[in-house]
């Protein structure tokens, strides 16, 4: 902080004014100077809630908004934390990809691992940064501002990593281009042996019935046929999310497109598999994760159990209904296209 305000001497006294200096930073493209400035304005006033905005507003731009929700999931985090103490031991070197606010590698180095971690975001890796340092962690976590895609061995590491982590999952599962991130960093990046974290992962799939089946594909708006729009929505359509109640399960789950991020080829890109209905009318395929991080440990974010997970269970509607009768085979096609996953649903 003392070094931050030595650089920026006019504003060391003016918490205001440091906090309008974080954003002309940010704007100016210099996020680890815009972090530590907007670091230094709300401790110099924290009180003051014109200062927290200001610094709070140009800092969080552009931050997705999953990341505290993230931080919060503590099933998720428990399976990290059960995974990285069987795996890591002292002095192993590390690899994680997607820093966010560098739980993992907290939990690594604190294993007595030497993290490289990397995260596009220079705000975000800045935050992380200060997280490692106020946590007495900084001297065994090096957080590198770069895609895992950019980063060079004999530059940005010493040697090929020992363990490889990651959270890429998205809702879908393959999300942040996850299939070419990591067959990039298992060919370039760490030892032909290493382990990888989580190593498998894979879709849960059921048949639903909503409550509110209006809502999804569009047809008539206010009188007027808005039908040729649904092409053009978002194909991996995280439209509606269950929980409770709005959605009642009509199958028995299934499973597609699992992951083996250890194997030579990591899974198929499309998958059918037959789901046998409960009977009654089905408005789409609801679908959520299930990873599993080796030796028993597993997460499934079901929103049909007592998940709290901050992932959500998209649900894929179908183009239209389908009346069924207790016993009725449905299938059920998932496709991976173009890193989006397309799922949908027609009579056996």
């Amino acid at each position: 902080m003392i070094d931050i305000l030595q650089r920026y001497p006019n504003v060391a006294d003016e918490p205001l004014a440091m906090a309008m200096l974080c954003q002309t930073l940010k704007t100016k493209g210099l996020a680890g100077d815009a972090y530590a400035l907007g670091l230094a304005a709300v401790a110099a006033a924290p009180g003051n809630t014109d200062v927290r905005d200001l610094v709070r507003a140009a800092l969080s731009a552009g931050v997705p908004h999953w990341h505290a929700p993230m931080l919060r999931d503590a099933p998720r985090n428990a399976c990290y934390s059960q995974a990285i103490a069987r795996l890591v031991t002292p002095g192993m070197r590390v690899l994680e990809i997607g820093t966010g606010a560098g739980l993992l590698s907290l939990l690594a180095a604190r294993a007595g691992a030497q993290v490289i971690t990397c995260e596009a975001n220079p705000v975000i890796a800045a935050a992380a940064r200060e997280i490692a340092q106020r946590n007495g962690l900084a001297d065994r976590i090096t957080v590198i501002s770069k895609y895992s895609t950019e980063l060079e061995i004999g530059q940005d590491m010493a040697e090929p990593a020992d363990l490889l982590m990651s959270e890429l999952f998205d809702d879908a599962l393959f999300g942040d281009d996850i299939v070419q991130v990591m067959a990039d960093a298992r060919g370039r990046l760490i030892r032909p042996d290493a382990p990888i974290l989580p190593p498998r992962a894979e879709l849960r799939c059921a048949l639903v019935a909503l409550d509110h089946p209006a809502e999804w594909p569009l047809g008539m708006v206010e009188g007027f046929d808005m039908s040729p729009f649904n092409l053009l929505a978002a194909p991996s359509p995280a439209v509606l999310r269950v929980r409770s109640d709005g959605a009642t399960r009509r199958s028995p789950p299934t499973s597609l497109l699992a992951m083996d991020f250890e194997a030579p080829t990591f899974g198929p890109t499309q998958e059918t598999a037959v789901l046998i209905s409960d009977g009654g009318v089905i408005h789409g395929v609801a679908q959520w994760l299930r990873v599993d991080f080796g030796a028993d440990v597993m997460f499934e974010n079901s929103p049909f159990d007592e998940s709290r997970s901050h992932w959500g269970a998209p649900i894929h509607p179908l183009s239209e209904p389908i009346e069924t009768v207790a016993g009725e085979a449905i299938e059920v096609t998932a496709r991976l296209v173009s890193a989006q996953l397309l799922i949908s649903a027609r009579r056996a």
